[in-house]
């Protein structure tokens, strides 16, 4: 590495010799876990030149899935010292030498942590702001050089970018190599840092300034070493470096020719569409070894009539089908053979996966096949696109717009900014935006803030880049959230079209009430007040950032004295509004709280309340006090951004985006305040209000309302307007039928004519790939005996089998006790166990699911559906109820109600479908290819007991097998993985 940069370099860096350290530990809280392995390593001159490594005995026994991990057992460190027999030893070799890691705050603070414990000294280390007393050394940390630098991979493991940058590395996860290797990064990390452009370095030093944050050393010293012009460095960043593929960019091909909408549409072939799919059609001479399957064929031809016929139709088209390909195909036709709106198709899924799948995937396949060109945009909210005009406020006054805090978690964004063509925040893997959701909404446009063509970054604005691609496209992808919120905002974002393709339909009417509906938290308003102004040491907020800068501008002192009294004025109204509305969430909180009464638990509480029965009554006086606050500041905003207008922008610098900023927030407390008042009032009949109130938090409330009957709503605002649907999903039939589905979406509006279902066979053989059996001899769920027998039965069936399991909830309150119950015998037999919501995120815990073998993955809610681990990692998925809605939930209770009053049965008309399709996608998560097999238990008895259990049972494409004891049960699963032919 020292040859690729001048000599003397890394001396000038005050880095030419660095330790690199890492460490194995049993766990993630430093305060509570410990150290089991130690590497250090002393780099000279950028290459490693002495290692020091020891096991270190912990004061408890090794968790399995750290074995598992590490490679480490009790075994090993059972006669090694304890970390106070090292700490002298690790202290003389580290010295007073920069400390590089992979995650500088893992590794540093146990190590400080542990340090301070053989002292009995924890002064200055209980608070957020730690003091280093022991390895008080310089920190660099590799994870934060990679995301600032390399902003577009998709991985900062050590492991992804040690194989970036082709590092030679020995045993992962054991302490020396991967010191070895941190350090090995750092020095190529370093090569392309000192490449960085002066003008970058400063700002990074200006970010930096009124933080302590360690990255600091190495930006002054790089800072430093560029500005005395000693050595010979290219400057400025490589692109290449950054390794950008294809599926950084939101467009797929071109729109070559002007298309004009005539009245007389281009019908498709339906013959030519059909056989595209069939043998020797076009993804054959692909392929290859393409199979043509005849669902697919079946598919696409019906969804070729549809466009042909201005239908609706509605598919259910299982795993394996090949759906995507099969409506891509006419959609795509379709939009090349008809101009304008009429031609132009959305396609919207559910998930993030299958909207990259398609567009990363499948619509690349097909644009090298089809000779005639199409043109495909992936569309997202404004709330993923950087805000160009955003970011040179934001950072033409960082110290009112950014706290300390969010200086260095800003860093990630800097070069990205620079580089990035589309502005989608998604490609930026270093930020982490859902981690950093309250710094990246200072960097995007704002409702009411986007000035449109008058903004000086128009041209360059990715938001109206990616909708005007969107609008000159064949195809649109969205997703659910984004084509609801299009609907609620008058088609402001998608524009106008004719055609629209809904995949994961079965999610439309809980996606649609979701985003038709309203709701009000005090996040909304904290989030509020903040943005205008944050007092304190370094205040913050856009009232600080006009006061100054009015400062420094051209404007008379009438005008200055105006402006300033203005928003001190406003200032001066924030506080008092703020704890107004604290107060009245504190009321909201324990009025909700005594209205829940018994059912207050230790989660989160949801229950309806009712309109016109004055239920908020109690509040009048606190309400009335934050109405009249919220008044007042509304007034104050209005009167500032009414006297800004008028300013010249030439006056002082970012006028024009202070009023935008302002005049945003005036329409924001304006919306507060409407919908406060609404939930409030609930005097809408044809909507449900409900709240939801946690156990933890003085001022932890939400109110929630949404459109009670959202088949009439779709019907009305989407419907009528399209002149193609398609419909489809893996589960949209109940016993057989699409009644169900047609009427909950609202196509059962519509004349019968105009809509047509399809329901294909699977291309799976599930007679010989799963087993279906229900455990007859378990007791009722209602009876207090069955949370303990599921126990005992996940417990036994994972000692004897070892096989990947799945086993899915309706409660978390049932989850939680059948964890806890197994978490001592699991360890005992070295079984892995993971807990949603216990051990880590829903990716991370399918992730460590999926290499871990034979481990038992327990979830609830969003488990059911979207979890995909082909393969020996899941062989048993276990239902343990009937996934029933609980009867109580507001939306559940008010539309059963709404049922009844119309003459239905709210059980066998909503409650019995509802759970059969989600009933059916838990199924699902058990074959997801050809080769997978394995068992399905559903351990709710009522399905072979209750009069609807055959409703059930009938869904499922193979038939169910009872077990009348253990005995039974057990001889049944052992002959049927014995049989298997792998």
């Amino acid at each position: 590495m020292s040859e690729s940069l001048p000599a003397g370099l890394l001396e000038a860096l005050h880095l030419r010799e660095y330790v690199a350290v890492d460490l194995e530990t049993t766990g993630l809280d430093s305060r509570r876990d410990e150290i089991i392995e130690i590497g250090v390593v002393r780099f000279t001159d950028g290459r490693p030149a002495e290692r020091l490594s020891h096991f270190v005995k912990p004061r408890a026994p090794i968790p399995d899935h750290i074995t598992r991990i590490t490679g480490i057992r009790d075994a090993d460190v059972r006669n090694a010292p304890p970390f106070a027999a090292l700490l002298e030893e690790l202290r003389a070799f580290v010295g007073d030498r920069p400390l590089v890691a992979h995650n500088a705050d893992f590794d540093l603070s146990f190590l400080e942590h542990h340090a301070r414990r053989v002292h009995d000294n924890f002064e200055g280390w209980d608070g957020r702001e730690r003091d280093y007393a022991y390895f008080p050394n310089p920190r660099l940390d590799t994870v934060l050089l990679a995301r600032i630098y390399l902003p577009f991979l998709p991985s900062f493991s050590l492991a992804a970018l040690t194989g970036h940058f082709e590092i030679e590395r020995e045993a992962a996860h054991r302490a020396l190599p991967d010191a070895e290797a941190a350090g090995e990064l750092f020095a190529r990390l370093l090569s392309i840092a000192v490449r960085t452009r002066f003008e970058d370095v400063q700002r990074m030093l200006d970010i930096l300034e009124p933080t302590d944050a360690p990255i600091r050393f190495f930006f002054e010293h790089l800072a430093k070493t560029i500005a005395s012009g000693h050595f010979s460095i290219p400057e400025g960043i490589d692109r290449t470096l950054f390794d950008i593929h294809a599926n950084h960019y939101n467009i797929i091909g071109e729109r070559h020719r002007d298309e004009v909408l005539e009245e007389e549409h281009n019908p498709l072939d339906t013959d030519e569409i059909r056989a595209f799919f069939g043998p020797g059609g076009a993804l054959a001479e692909r392929f290859g070894v393409f199979e043509s399957r005849l669902p697919q064929v079946d598919m696409a031809g019906a969804i070729a009539r549809a466009f042909n016929q201005r239908a609706m139709l509605a598919v259910e088209a299982g795993t394996g089908t090949g759906k995507s390909l099969a409506y891509l195909v006419p959609a795509i036709r379709w939009a090349q053979q008809n101009g304008g709106s009429a031609g132009r198709v959305v396609i919207s899924t559910n998930t993030k996966n299958l909207q990259e799948q398609l567009f990363f995937k499948d619509l690349p396949i097909l644009h090298s096949i089809f000779d005639e060109p199409f043109k495909a945009v992936l569309l997202k909210g404004k709330g993923n696109y950087l805000c160009l005009d955003k970011w040179a406020t934001v950072f033409g006054d960082m110290s009112t717009r950014l706290t300390p805090r969010e200086r260095e978690r800003v860093l990630p964004l800097l070069l990205w900014a620079q580089q990035t063509e589309t502005g989608d925040i998604s490609e930026n893997h270093g930020f982490r935006a859902d981690r950093n959701a309250g710094l990246w909404s200072k960097f995007i446009a704002e409702n009411n803030y986007c000035p449109g063509k008058s903004c000086k970054f128009y041209d360059r604005c990715f938001l109206m880049r990616a909708r005007n691609n969107a609008r000159g496209a064949h195809l649109v992808l969205v997703n659910h959230s984004l084509l609801f919120s299009d609907l609620a905002a008058d088609n402001a974002i998608l524009g106008e079209y004719e055609n629209l393709i809904v995949d994961e339909a079965h999610n439309i009417e809980k996606t649609a009430t979701e985003y038709l509906g309203v709701k009000i938290s005090i996040w909304d308003f904290r989030a509020f007040f903040n943005k205008l102004f944050q007092g304190g040491r370094r205040a913050t907020g856009i009232l600080p950032s006009l006061q100054k800068r009015i400062m420094g501008g051209k404007l008379s002192q009438v005008q200055y004295d105006s402006i300033h009294r203005q928003a001190e004025d406003l200032k001066g109204r924030i506080d008092p509004a703020r704890k107004q509305m604290e107060l009245f969430f504190r009321e909201l909180t324990g009025l909700l709280r005594r209205d829940a009464g018994g059912q207050q638990g230790a989660y989160t509480t949801r229950k309806r309340y009712q309109t016109g029965v004055g239920f908020f009554d109690a509040l009048d006086e606190p309400y009335q006090a934050l109405k009249d606050d919220l008044a007042a500041i509304r007034k104050g905003l209005s009167e500032l951004v009414d006297y800004l207008r008028d300013i010249d922008e030439e006056r002082f610098d970012q006028q024009r985006q202070h009023f935008q900023d302002l005049n945003a927030q005036l329409m924001q407390v304006e919306m507060l305040g409407t919908a406060l008042e609404f939930l409030l009032t609930s005097e809408r009949e044809d909507y449900v209000y409900w709240y939801e109130v946690s156990a933890r938090g003085d001022e932890d409330s939400q109110l929630y309302s949404a459109p009670l009957n959202i088949g009439s709503t779709l019907n009305e605002t989407l419907y009528s307007r399209l002149r193609t649907g398609i419909f489809t999903s893996a589960t949209l039939a109940v016993n057989q039928r699409f009644d169900y589905f047609l009427k909950r979406v609202g196509l059962a509006h519509l004349p019968p004519e105009r809509v047509d279902t399809l329901l294909l066979d699977s291309p799976f053989d599930y007679r010989d790939q799963v087993q279906l059996i229900v455990p007859s001899f378990l007791s009722d769920p209602a009876d207090h005996r069955f949370t303990d027998q599921v126990r005992a039965l996940v417990e036994e069936l994972s000692v004897r089998l070892r096989r990947g399991s799945l086993v899915l909830f309706t409660s978390y309150q049932m989850l939680n006790t059948v964890y806890q119950g197994l978490r001592e015998p699991f360890t005992a037999e070295r079984i892995g166990l993971l807990g949603q919501g216990l051990d880590g995120t829903r990716h991370a815990i399918i992730n460590r699911f999926k290499t871990e073998p034979e481990s038992v993955l327990l979830g609830t809610d969003s488990f059911w559906e979207g979890v995909d681990v082909p393969g020996s990692a899941l062989e048993m998925v276990m239902m343990t109820k009937l996934p029933f809605d609980v009867p109580s939930d507001p939306i559940v209770q008010a539309r059963s109600e709404l049922i009844k009053r119309e003459g239905g049965n709210p059980f066998l008309d909503y409650a019995v479908p509802e759970a059969v399709i989600r009933f059916r996608q838990g199924f699902g998560r058990l074959i997801r290819n050809r080769s997978d097999y394995g068992v399905v238990l559903v351990l709710d008895t009522r399905i072979i007991k209750k009069f609807y259990g055959r409703v059930f049972l009938d869904s499922l494409p193979v038939p169910a097998r009872l077990a009348g004891d253990a005995g039974e049960l057990f001889a049944a699963l052992d002959d049927w993985f014995a049989g298997l032919q792998r």
